[in-house]
Formats: structure tokens, sequence, C-alpha cells
């Protein structure tokens, strides 16, 4: 059983409402590329995705292999996300 304390609990609480406001709040920047925009928005999902995965599912103290067993499909559809908004930039470029 792992044991993980109240106050590491609450700082990575803290570290996910942050990336939240600045998701919501990265939206509103006038003016900014969507490109742009949607990459960043794809980067801070997965940030938090891992900082849920590592830390809430307890991922972080397993073994090597069961964390690579996670990290590999986990990467799998940001990696896709990013090859989508770059084909659709160049589309609009062309």
């Amino acid at each position: 059983m792992v044991h993980v304390d109240r106050k590491h609990s609450l700082l990575i609480w803290g570290y996910l409402l942050f990336l939240t406001v600045l998701e919501v709040g990265i939206v509103y920047i006038p003016g900014i590329d969507p490109t742009l925009l949607i990459l960043g928005l794809v980067a801070m999902a997965c940030v938090k995705a891992g900082l849920v995965c590592f830390y809430y599912m307890h991922l972080k103290w397993e073994t090597d292999s069961l964390k690579w067993t996670i990290i590999i499909p986990m990467l799998t559809p940001a990696v896709y996300a990013v090859a989508l908004v770059l084909e659709a930039t160049y589309r609009l470029v062309a």
C-alpha cells in the first residue's frame, strides 16, 4: 500500500487547478494563432493527464514496465492530435 500525504495531494491539485485556469484563460487571448492555441491546449491536457496518472492513480510507484504500458497508449492520441493540427494548418496555408 502506497502512502501519499495530504500536502503532496493538495500540491498536485493546485498544479491541476493552475493548468485548468491557464487553459480557460488562453482561449480568450485575442489574436492568438489557432495552431498555437490548439497545440498549447493539447500539451496542457497531456500534462494534466500525466499528473493524474502518476500521482492520483499511483503510477509513480509502480514498476517501469507497467509505467510504459500506460505511457505509450496515453501518448498515442496526443501525437495523433498534433499531427492532425499540423496537417490542417498545412492545408490552410497551401
